[in-house]
């Protein structure tokens, strides 16, 4: 049997493996308790988050021959059996309840008009078909229209459930006439903990920072997450450890840069010393990083400074302990104000960099600028951000 990858071998199979969207999957399993289920169900989010993972478990659950004739496993339990034969078919993809249709590639008004015709058909066993239709924000307006009169006026047989990325682009005319869930961003604790939990099943051995690493790198997707798993575990394989997957190894792996070199920024901002400051810019050039990458990344880091600052907490900081008390630290040295006016200019930085040329010395300049937006706190204590309104001075003709 061929390979199977990380996120298809442990995709979710039932509401309960779905990863922190609690709030969708109770109001699901209530529905099917009461009975109660709608004809059309909008699942925005961003990517990989559990969309599509989701509405397939709910086609599944909807014609599930054990929920349906066992009242008490329907009250209690409320999951696909994954035993009974609509499960089995459905599990090894021959069940005919179920439509999954791509609207990035599929977006006429013939390809709508197709998916209607076949509405009308009832289900050859069990008592729903459900279409899942996937980034159905790229129907085109007309494909939406032709969908109306099907959407407004659907057959007892048939659930619709669109899966989008930008719900804003939905008309409001087939928003209005579907129930709608908003997936949230998984946290970075919940993609750890999930992380861990498949390394364990798969007898990987690897750091807890490891993890919390790629967890950044997935920015609350738990597809994302896995998919680099996978890389990791194939790049850490002969790495002379015993395949065990370290910090280091994943941050050569993604080109990431460490957050040493964060605070490298912020040391040579309180030190007043242009020349460790070339040096952190000569280190992100030398090795090939990318300019704006690394701007990026130095916003973040300015943005947990001030995160220490106005909390005067490091729960909101998502780093390792002994990092979360060098931030506790060095927030003392600076004051709010300053952090603000570099977050400012940096991104203004940013944008800048995307239309002229010299990265390089642009670059450099920039960081140096930072050092004279920093008036260091006297005796190293925390000031207030002063709120009260500055006189204006008048201007003057030269």
């Amino acid at each position: 049997m061929s390979y199977q990858v990380i996120a298809l071998k442990y995709r979710p199979k039932k509401f309960a493996d779905i990863t922190a969207q609690e709030h969708i999957t109770r109001t699901i399993q209530n529905s099917l308790r009461m009975g109660r289920l709608g004809h059309g169900y909008i699942f925005s989010g961003s990517r990989g988050v559990g969309k599509t993972t989701a509405a397939r478990v709910f086609a599944k659950a909807v014609n599930c021959q054990k929920m349906a004739e066992d009242p008490q496993y329907l009250q209690e339990v409320t999951e696909p059996c994954g035993e009974c034969e609509s499960c089995r078919d459905f599990d090894s993809g021959t069940s005919f309840n179920i439509a999954e249709f791509d609207a990035a590639s599929n977006n006429s008004v013939d390809d709508i008009r197709m998916l209607r015709d076949n509405v009308r058909y009832g289900p050859q066993k069990g008592k729903y078909r459900v279409y899942i239709i996937d980034e159905v924000h790229m129907l085109s307006i007309a494909a939406f229209n032709a969908f109306l009169k099907t959407l407004e006026e659907p057959p007892p047989h048939a659930i619709f459930i669109f899966a989008t990325t930008e719900l804003h682009k939905i008309p409001a005319t087939i928003s209005s006439r579907c129930q709608r869930f908003n997936f949230k961003r998984i946290p970075l604790q919940d993609i750890q903990d999930q992380l861990q939990h498949i390394c364990d099943l798969e007898h990987i051995a690897v750091d807890s920072d490891a993890l919390q690493l790629i967890g950044r790198k997935a920015q609350g997707s738990m597809r994302d997450a896995q998919s680099i798993l996978d890389q990791v575990i194939a790049f850490s394989v002969d790495n002379g450890a015993d395949g065990r997957i370290s910090y280091k190894g994943v941050a050569e792996l993604l080109n990431y840069i460490d957050d040493e070199h964060m605070f490298a920024v912020t040391d040579a901002i309180t030190a007043q010393s242009a020349s460790n400051m070339l040096e952190v810019a000569q280190f992100v050039i030398r090795n090939g990083y990318d300019e704006q990458d690394f701007l990026e990344k130095l916003i973040e880091h300015m943005r947990n400074l001030l995160i220490v600052q106005n909390l005067r907490s490091t729960r909101l900081v998502e780093r390792p302990d002994a990092v979360r008390e060098r931030y506790e630290r060095d927030a003392q040295l600076f004051t709010p104000t300053a952090v603000m006016q570099m977050v400012d200019f940096l991104l203004q930085t940013q944008k800048e960099l995307k239309f002229q040329f010299e990265y390089q010395f642009r670059f450099e300049l920039a960081l140096l600028k930072l050092i004279e937006m920093q008036q260091p706190p006297a005796g190293g204590a925390l000031l207030a951000v002063d709120t009260a309104p500055q006189k204006k001075k008048p201007l003057t003709s030269p």
